[in-house]
């Protein structure tokens, strides 16, 4: 079951322009995606749980409340004094920041049969990943990423014994 289409990348922050020639290599990486960094995010046990959840409904969205909490975005706070807070902007948001990383980074260059080229335009020019930024939007996913897993690990109102999942580190660029 996937959480994304090509139209979750027509608007907003993560809008990748694409050519009905380009679907095909979007759908790649979001496939990828989706596979690779739920499975880091929740652990093998859990992830096949959420996807399992995710396929019943016609909707496309998580059922059980435990899913539907962290499929959202949210906000949390472990009660106590000076607490760590995290903000987590939903799943979707994160995999989405996740796979506009991804596609854009590698559509700089591309593979042809006489080696890797790099794209070149009289009219314009590429930018680095500093000034554009696709590093921020996949710091921005870590951050939920981490948010996430902070919220199932110090959760009391629902349970997640089944959560193995594994940290993922933030993208320096320097």
């Amino acid at each position: 079951m996937a959480i994304l289409t090509i139209d979750d990348f027509k608007h907003g922050r993560c809008k990748i322009p694409v050519n009905p020639k380009q679907e095909f290599d979007l759908m790649e990486t979001i496939s990828f995606v989706e596979n690779k960094y739920l499975v880091k995010l929740f652990g093998v046990e859990l992830y096949d749980l959420f996807i399992e959840d995710l396929a019943l409904p016609v909707i496309g969205e998580p059922t059980d409340p435990r899913f539907t909490k962290i499929y959202n975005a949210f906000n949390y706070q472990k009660s106590g004094h000076c607490e760590k807070l995290v903000c987590s902007e939903g799943i979707k948001k994160m995999l989405c920041g996740f796979v506009y990383y991804l596609y854009t980074r590698d559509i700089v260059s591309r593979i042809t049969t006489v080696g890797i080229k790099k794209t070149d335009s009289q009219n314009s020019s590429n930018l680095t990943a500093i000034k554009h930024d696709i590093t921020g939007r996949f710091n921005d996913s870590v951050r939920t990423f981490k948010a996430i897993q902070y919220y199932i690990c110090n959760n009391d109102e629902f349970e997640y014994p089944e959560f193995n999942g594994v940290n993922e580190c933030f993208n320096h660029i320097f």
